[in-house]
């Protein structure tokens, strides 16, 4: 007889469901836990991370801070950062900000920063963040950089002149310093500025420049440049717009040469729309490439005479109206006509500026000088001697046929453009023009000043200009001129001279989470 006896098996199963429950409960309650600690650590992180962009974003403005209190010789080198006292004596470690600990959003952050160029211009920063046991770290690489047009050998709202027929910069035509085009106006097909025969487009050192001119300058600043301290003037190409055209041995920088003690090689080049010619990149020698993009956004624009300006409709007006304005016709044409022999002194009674000659080659400036009606012409083929320091503007045309020159310095002296460092006298003068300026038409020239046309300057022969031109139209097809930059001009600039007030603009130039 078969026995079916099924008493009490309900309960088994109700047992084993209620134990599979309670093993499945176990593990949600387990899981949500573990999950709950994984959110909460996660949120500490993102919090922390937060607070370590905070201390970047600190250290960030004390560094942008800290170039715009000693304009005239910024560095994040000099043992002092936005009155942080810190020193950075190598390029090799990182050094905390006096902010360690700083609490922020119930956690801290911590700063270090480390010198990354020789000219204490380069720097990277380091925040950790901290909240409880979550810790994130950022690092960020930035670079100052100046945005004055006088801190280039050419600054050029358009480019190399169009209209000559001739655009090309050929023979052995010699710029030393950086180069900034804006190409305004131009397509990504149109050149910029197109070279051929072997000139070179960002030099980087003074070795073709005259021994007698050069102990007039400055000595350049010197950086360790594979191993060996170099002289260079930190030349970069800028080209917003338009392509930088390079055929037969024409270059940008030319190739390091080890042991001669001064730097080839370009510091770097940013063109948008790039090279092209029969040369092209071939001949791009620069220590971040050719393929950069221009770095500057839309924060660099052309200075025109024709801008608003401290309350004035123009920049031209307020110049007129703290100036020496000349406008005798009799003045004008002694100043359509300045020779070595020529003899006079005009002065203005308030002492808004002053311009004589001596009769024997020796031109003195001061202030801001306004030429209304006229040309300023230099020539007679002897050379000008000049002393002082002024911006001249000239309603009309500039042109220069005599070398144009400070006084020379013999061996062992002292510089003397932009100033004398004993006695701190400067002498520097920045000519400015709405309309054009030419340079050395006639003969090979030597001269030293700033060349503010805002239409057009063209520079002829083997002319050698010391210092700096801004145009929107450059012409250096007149034969084999040289521009040759001087860095430290910037910093001497005369009274009232149009673009001064260019300051220094901060690049991150990269950003990583560690």
């Amino acid at each position: 007889m078969k026995i079916n006896n099924e008493r009490g098996s309900l309960l088994v199963m109700t047992l084993l469901l209620v134990a599979v429950l309670l093993t499945l409960g176990s593990a949600f309650v387990a899981m949500s836990m573990a999950e709950s600690r994984i959110a909460e650590r996660e949120r500490r992180s993102v919090i922390a991370f937060h607070i370590a962009e905070a201390g970047i974003a600190r250290a960030v403005y004390d560094l942008r801070e800290d170039f715009g209190n000693d304009p005239s010789s910024p560095s994040w080198a000099d043992g002092d950062i936005n009155g942080n006292t810190l020193n950075l004596p190598d390029t090799t470690n990182f050094y905390a900000m006096p902010y360690v600990g700083t609490t922020l959003n119930g956690g801290s952050y911590s700063v270090q920063v480390k010198k990354e160029t020789a000219d204490g211009r380069g720097i990277s920063m380091r925040a950790t963040g901290t909240l409880g046991d979550a810790s994130e770290t950022i690092q960020v690489y930035a670079k100052m950089t100046s945005v004055s047009p006088w801190d280039n050998a050419i600054f050029a709202g358009t480019g190399s002149d169009p209209g000559t027929g001739a655009t090309t910069i050929a023979g052995c035509v010699n710029i030393s310093g950086s180069v900034h085009i804006l190409g305004t106006g131009l397509s990504s097909t149109d050149y910029a500025v197109e070279l051929g025969g072997t000139a070179e487009l960002i030099g980087n050192n003074y070795s073709a420049l005259a021994a007698d001119l050069r102990r007039r300058l400055p000595a350049l600043p010197t950086t360790v440049y594979n191993g060996e301290t170099v002289e260079t003037l930190s030349a970069i190409l800028r080209v917003k717009h338009g392509l930088v055209g390079l055929d037969g041995n024409s270059s940008v920088g030319t190739t390091n040469v080890p042991g001669n003690s001064v730097k080839e090689t370009a510091d770097a080049v940013y063109s948008t729309d790039g090279f092209t010619g029969n040369s092209g990149i071939a001949n791009v020698y620069s220590d971040n490439g050719w393929s950069n993009a221009y770095d500057m956004g839309d924060d660099i624009s052309f200075p025109s005479l024709s801008d608003p300006y401290g309350g004035y409709a123009s920049y031209q007006q307020y110049l007129r109206d703290n100036a020496y304005v000349i406008s005798a016709p009799a003045d004008l044409a002694l100043l359509s006509n300045i020779t070595a022999a020529s003899s006079f002194t005009l002065t203005d009674a308030g002492g808004k500026g002053s311009i004589s000659m001596d009769g024997s080659g020796h031109l003195t400036v001061d202030g801001i000088i306004y030429v209304e009606g006229g040309n300023m012409s230099f020539g007679g083929g002897s050379a000008i001697v000049y002393t002082g320091k002024a911006s001249i503007l000239v309603t009309g045309n500039i042109s220069v046929n005599a070398d144009l020159v400070t006084p020379a310095v013999p061996i062992g002296g002292e510089h003397n453009f932009p100033y004398v460092p004993s006695t701190g006298v400067e002498n520097i003068i920045g000519f400015m023009t709405p309309n054009n300026i030419a340079l050395g038409t006639s003969s090979q020239l030597d001269v030293m000043g700033l060349f503010y046309g805002e239409n057009k300057i063209s520079i002829n022969k083997q002319t050698d200009l010391i210092g700096s031109i801004v145009t929107n139209f450059f012409d250096l097809t007149g034969q084999v001129p040289n521009i040759y930059q001087v860095p430290e001009a910037k910093n001497y600039l005369p009274p009232g001279m149009i673009g001064s007030t260019g300051g220094w603009n901060m690049a991150l130039l990269s950003w990583q989470r560690i």
